[in-house]
């Protein structure tokens, strides 16, 4: 009989002993476990044309939180409307892709990456469907307005009743002392008899009265509206357009024009792309004024003869160191900057617009108490800016 031998355990066996802490040297008994990666990667997306109405084509750009290697592809751009190029994988954590908006459209797309489109190396995949919109408009360009501006701002008028309060404030400051140039109107707040929206246009009525209960009344004898975007909006620079049918009778004087933010006149300039009066209706006036030019201010004249009967664009053009001035596509005022400092050329800051309805004055004249109640419609206001 052959007697019974203890045999030295196998490097395999020893191999797994130690794997599973037999033998080892942890404190504890056993080794650390390896930590499991079980965070799910999160996903972002924006737009190179954030907070503006896009005109063409749109880059996208998709971050990820962590590493998802090859997983995302252009398959997962998902959209509502429009087209996917130029999709480029830039890192494990960065992608891009260009959009299209579809052509001769105004709207909106929205770009989505689904739930469960990417996943990092240990195979967690992003939970959060992530989307954004992005309007656009992709209908040609009206005539007169610079190649490469986009639509900024616009009150198209389309709701019947006060003008809206998220464009338009009023301007009733003067009211107890009287307004400058010795005007005679009573501008007044919140008053549809004045300023309504009706039929998509706004209406800025004169009326004779007497508003002697209005706790600011300085005892004028005509009460108007003067509307601002002051507080509200303000630009530098851009392509402005408002289309207008003009009052007429004399003592009149409406205006459609911009004072700067800073608040002092003549120092940070006013544009005037619209006076009229209507002791000469047909004639349409485009002025500046600086410091320099004072209360004058320069600009110049053109005829419109049907000013008081038919709509028409009055528009500014405003770019670095030059105003354009014109009525339908037509400029008959420019200036220029002639580098003599602010006093001079104050347009490189911001500006608000005003619309308003005088009556009297140095330049509204005598009043023929006949003509009231007396209107200037606005059909829209729009504003256009290089992106």
């Amino acid at each position: 009989m052959t007697p019974f031998r203890r045999t030295a355990p196998s490097v395999a066996a020893g191999l797994l002993l130690a794997a599973c802490g037999g033998g080892g040297s942890s404190p504890s008994g056993g080794t650390d476990p390896t930590p499991v990666d079980s965070t799910p990667p999160a996903v972002t997306i924006s737009s190179s044309a954030a907070g503006i109405t896009a005109t063409g084509k749109v880059t996208f750009t998709f971050r990820f939180s962590e590493n998802v290697g090859t997983s995302f592809t252009v398959e997962d751009v998902q959209l509502t409307q429009g087209t996917v190029s130029a999709f480029e994988r830039v890192s494990g954590t960065l992608a891009s892709a260009q959009v299209t908006p579809p052509a001769n459209m105004l709207g909106s797309l929205q770009v989505t990456v689904a739930a469960l489109s990417v996943a990092d190396a240990a195979g967690n995949g992003n939970l959060q469907r992530v989307a954004l919109s992005q309007p656009f408009d992709t209908r040609a360009l009206p005539a007169g307005v610079p190649a490469g501006h986009v639509l900024v701002w616009s009150d198209d008028f389309d709701t019947d009743g006060l003008p809206d309060p998220a464009r338009w404030d009023y301007d009733t400051d003067r009211n107890r002392l009287g307004w400058y140039n010795n005007e005679l109107q009573y501008y007044a707040r919140d008053r549809a008899e004045n300023a309504r929206v009706i039929g998509g246009r706004l209406q800025i009525t004169a009326r004779r009265e007497n508003l002697g209960a209005f706790g600011d009344w300085g005892g004028q004898r005509y009460s108007s509206a003067r509307l601002v975007t002051r507080g509200r909006a303000s630009w530098t620079h851009g392509f402005f357009e408002i289309r207008a049918k003009l009052p007429c009778g004399q003592g009149t004087w409406p205006a459609i024009w911009m004072l700067g933010t800073g608040g002092t006149w003549p120092d940070d300039g006013e544009i005037d792309i619209m006076e009229q009066v209507g002791s000469a209706p047909t004639r349409i006036l485009g002025t500046i004024h600086t410091l320099e030019s004072g209360g004058p201010g320069t600009g110049s004249a053109t005829q419109v003869p049907d000013a008081c009967t038919a709509f028409h664009d009055y528009q500014l053009t405003w770019t670095p160191g030059e105003i354009q001035i014109g009525v339908d596509n037509r400029v008959y005022y420019r200036a220029t900057d002639p580098g003599r400092g602010l006093a001079a050329w104050p347009f490189e800051a911001p500006q608000y617009l005003l619309l308003n309805l005088a009556i009297g004055g140095t330049l509204g004249g005598a009043v023929d108490d006949s003509i009231f109640p007396v209107t200037m419609e606005i059909d829209h206001v729009r504003v256009y800016q290089r992106p």
